[in-house]
């Protein structure tokens, strides 16, 4: 069997790969292990030593494609944005992704222990998304009283919505417009000038 021929990290990518064809063919609420093990040509046993529940092994397969941990440092903010945002396009492009993320935002399904520990993991993902902006006040792009957690906030949900809820036109042209946008207000700190206030 495939389970003896294959181990460690081979055999643990095929089961995941073959966890999202799954989760793609009936859906997460549908999932069984045995259906997985099915799929992946290997015992049940095998998947249930590493993996207790659906919910687990749905949780890990949603890691291995949607870790966005390393933030990419370009030289500039508006680079690293892009970047950032292309590749999170990117691992949303897979329907098994798109529809957990989608559960997750619209709140439709938003509980239980997955949700949860998404939800936890894409929180810290973006607190350690500041580090893109803390460089950008370093080297002069933003002011130094920059409010980066909303800056942040604005643009990445902002983008976040995009891609998600309008997948089939976000296009580069889009995303680069967003970071433009945002980027040209936090520039100017945010600010309305006195003369326009009434």
């Amino acid at each position: 069997m495939a389970s003896k021929q294959q181990r460690g990290e081979p055999l643990v990518a095929k089961i995941l790969e073959a966890t999202l064809e799954e989760v793609a063919r009936v859906g997460y609420e549908n999932l069984s292990i045995e259906a997985v093990a099915e799929r992946a040509a290997v015992n049940k046993t095998t998947i249930y030593r590493r993996w207790e529940t659906p919910e687990a092994l749905v949780l890990a397969a949603f890691e291995r494609v949607s870790d966005q941990d390393s933030f990419p440092n370009t030289g500039s903010l508006r680079g690293d944005l892009l970047d950032y945002l292309r590749r999170y396009r990117a691992v949303c492009r897979s329907p098994v992704v798109l529809s957990l993320m989608r559960m997750l935002f619209a709140g439709s399904g938003g509980t239980g222990e997955l949700c949860k520990v998404i939800q936890e993991r894409i929180e810290r993902s973006e607190c350690n998304a500041l580090v893109m902006f803390e460089r950008a006040v370093a080297r002069g792009e933003l002011p130094k009283d920059t409010d980066m957690p909303l800056v942040r906030d604005l643009l990445l949900g902002s983008a976040r919505n995009l891609i998600l809820f309008r997948h089939d036109t976000c296009t580069d042209e889009t995303l680069e417009r967003v970071v433009d946008v945002m980027l040209l207000g936090a520039a100017e700190g945010g600010r309305r000038k006195k003369s326009a206030r009434r």
